[in-house]
């Protein structure tokens, strides 16, 4: 059986992560005003625990648990591999996809937030191997749907400050190109 979208954009970020050092951490990212530390803590989070409990259905937790920093102290990329992986195959399990399921909001069908999620998980593997100096590769077919879900969020996601105004992109650009050009971000800076 092939792995799922999730699983391979999860494959190509864990990739990445095995190779950032901790001298990496305080390099600046696409993202203004984050640093690689930021980013991996971000990511440690959404891509992990808070994408494994969407995927299973679980209520966020009230206790705040999800907003802690992660340790650095030996903990990347160990946490975030382990992390994105169970959550990789949480949206793997059968059912996963099916019905509604909610993050911090009112519920929503399960199939928005395993886009939504998985076109973060391959904005910000972009912006991990930017500010690492590593190449990213995604599948494209990965790539596609993380550019779809990034147009369809894309509005909402300028009003709130999380994406910039659109980089134009070639019409024969790459998927993973295009998702980056509707997020604000500039595909020519990954080299």
């Amino acid at each position: 059986m092939s792995k799922s979208l999730m699983s391979r954009a999860t494959d190509s970020v864990v990739a990445l992560a095995a190779a950032v050092t901790p001298d990496q951490f305080d390099r600046p990212t696409p993202c203004p005003e984050w640093t690689v530390r930021d980013l991996v803590n971000h990511l440690t989070l959404w891509s992990g625990v808070v994408a494994e409990r969407v995927a299973r259905k679980l209520p966020a937790p009230t206790d705040g648990s999800e907003d802690e920093s992660i340790d650095f102290a030996g903990q990347w990329p160990a946490r975030f591999v382990d992390g994105a992986t169970r959550a990789a195959r949480a949206w793997d399990e059968p059912g996963a996809l099916d019905g509604e399921t909610s993050m911090m909001s009112s519920p929503r069908p399960a199939t928005f937030f395993h886009d939504m999620l998985l076109a973060e998980l391959v904005l910000h593997g972009w912006d991990l191997a930017t500010a690492t100096g590593r190449p990213f590769v995604v599948d494209d077919d990965v790539a596609a749907r993380a550019r779809d879900s990034t147009a369809a969020m894309a509005e909402q996601g300028r009003e709130y400050g999380v994406f910039g105004p659109e980089v134009p992109t070639t019409p024969d650009a790459s998927p993973l190109a295009q998702a980056l050009g509707i997020s604000g971000r500039d595909p020519g800076t990954n080299h």
